[in-house]
């Protein structure tokens, strides 16, 4: 981890076809998670190899309660 994402972890969302969690390729600050805007985006899924589009609804933070 680079210096300026000490104290970041990565926001994950789930692949719709297993459940698994998956990482989205972003880390956030869990103090300023709720106040970060995120649209639309799209995640190539490490589990069934297709691509799922996700939103903030559907993201939670590693090891939080959506983990």
């Amino acid at each position: 981890m680079t210096h300026r994402n000490v104290g970041k972890v990565r926001v994950m969302t789930r692949c719709p076809a297993s459940g698994e969690p998956i990482p989205t390729g972003l880390v956030a600050d869990p103090k300023t998670w709720d106040a970060r805007p995120i649209g639309l985006n799209r995640v190539s899924c490490s589990v069934c190899k297709q691509t799922h589009a996700w939103s903030k609804k559907d993201a939670f933070l590693e090891g939080s309660a959506g983990s």
